[in-house]
């Protein structure tokens, strides 16, 4: 398949997989169910360890079978996750279910959808643009969840089930597109055999035993810029704490996420800039202690720049991952960062939840800025010894 062929349904699968309007409303639609805040934390917690509980094994069975297969189930599955929500009006352990089956679904993607599209621009003499490709990967992604926000925040308004209910449709369009997301490593397996399921586990393995700069980018980007795959969970109840309404949420989230969806697109143009590695992600934290100075609806400004400035940090620093890794198992080896990623969203949930528990969402913003701040000097340090995240 041409790659341009492939990129434009690859570019189609990653926009309406994210396209769910129950995104703008559904941690909202929790806490107004009667869940309380420590609920909420249990319950991205439980999430968490379940996602690492299945990202390496699926990231060794995208590596086993054939990747495309596990990217036409995963939104199937991820749309049962709405539907079960939808039904369950807040009780906790059905959103628990639900959120078990999320995490299922999303470890069926993460390290499966990477790995393709690297083997594919590798295959075309395109793998030097995998940063540029990413990035947009990243900004349709973002552009997806914005739009739905929009939609979300409003219908959520009227009804926040029908929110949910209006998850479905996309993902089965997902499902569909994903039949024409080839793997293309079958073309060369048949000659030399495919590897035994367990071999990809060790082959992973292997890669952080003997490469140092993995081994720090892993560290880096799991306990610095990926804290705001956390904190996003926590956004719809920053804004209910500085006073916004619900029907503006996902007005809010579409603008946030316009800004990030512009820095994942430019990210590339920061490859060059190794100082960007650490600084970056201060200035990020400087913005995150600004959000966490009082309840202010002007304080979401801040908020938001935190976001857009670590963008280029993510998208760099996982295309140098990508550029890193030299065993063929590559989707167990992704899955290993993001289960790394996993298990520090665990202590990471529980200490928002108990900051927040104790003295409110917004402070917990503030302590999670100065703790970024920490994490970039540490980069800035890693950077004099002659490693950097870019």
């Amino acid at each position: 398949m041409p790659l341009r062929r492939f990129l434009r349904a690859y570019y189609a699968y990653v926009f309406l997989v994210d396209f769910i309007l129950g995104y703008a409303i559904y941690t909202a639609y929790f806490v107004l169910s009667g869940l309380g805040v420590w609920d909420v934390a249990l319950l991205f917690i439980i999430w968490s360890v379940m996602a690492a509980i299945f990202e390496v094994p699926s990231g060794a069975l995208s590596d086993h079978l054939d990747r495309r297969w596990l990217l036409v189930a995963a939104p199937l599955i991820k749309a049962s996750t709405f539907a079960l929500w939808a039904l369950g009006g807040g009780d906790f352990w059905l959103t628990a279910t639900g959120f078990l089956i999320w995490s299922f679904s999303g470890s069926l993607i993460s390290g499966s959808k990477e790995a393709l599209l690297y083997e594919h621009m590798e295959a075309a003499g395109a793998a030097d643009d995998y940063d540029r490709v990413l990035g947009r990967d990243r900004a349709l992604q973002e552009a997806g969840a914005g739009i739905a926000m929009v939609l979300g925040g409003f219908v959520g308004h009227f009804s926040m089930t029908a929110a949910l209910w209006l998850a479905l449709p996309p993902l089965l369009a997902a499902a569909i597109i994903a039949l024409w997301l080839p793997d293309i490593r079958k073309r060369t397996m048949h000659g030399g055999g495919t590897p035994h399921y367990f071999t990809h586990f060790a082959v992973a393995a292997r890669e952080y035993r003997t490469s140092a700069g993995l081994r720090f980018l892993t560290a880096y980007l799991v306990l610095g810029v990926m804290l705001f795959w956390v904190l996003e969970e926590f956004d719809p109840l920053y804004y209910l704490a500085v006073g916004m309404p619900i029907w503006s949420f996902g007005l809010i989230g579409a603008a946030a996420i316009a800004f990030l969806a512009a820095a994942n697109i430019f990210a590339h143009h920061f490859a060059g800039f190794r100082a960007g590695g650490w600084l970056f992600p201060l200035l990020a934290g400087l913005c995150l202690i600004a959000a966490g100075l009082t309840n202010s609806a002007w304080l979401l400004i801040p908020l938001m720049f935190a976001y857009v400035i670590a963008a280029p940090v993510r998208i760099l620093g996982e295309a140098k991952f990508q550029r890193l890794l030299q065993g063929a198992s590559r989707a167990t080896t992704i899955s290993a960062l993001y289960f790394f990623h996993c298990i520090a969203s665990i202590a990471m949930c529980l200490a928002i939840g108990a900051v927040a528990s104790q003295f409110g969402v917004v402070t917990a913003y503030g302590w999670c800025g100065a703790y970024l701040c920490a994490i970039a000097l540490w980069g800035w340090w890693r950077d004099r010894k002659g490693q950097s995240a870019i």
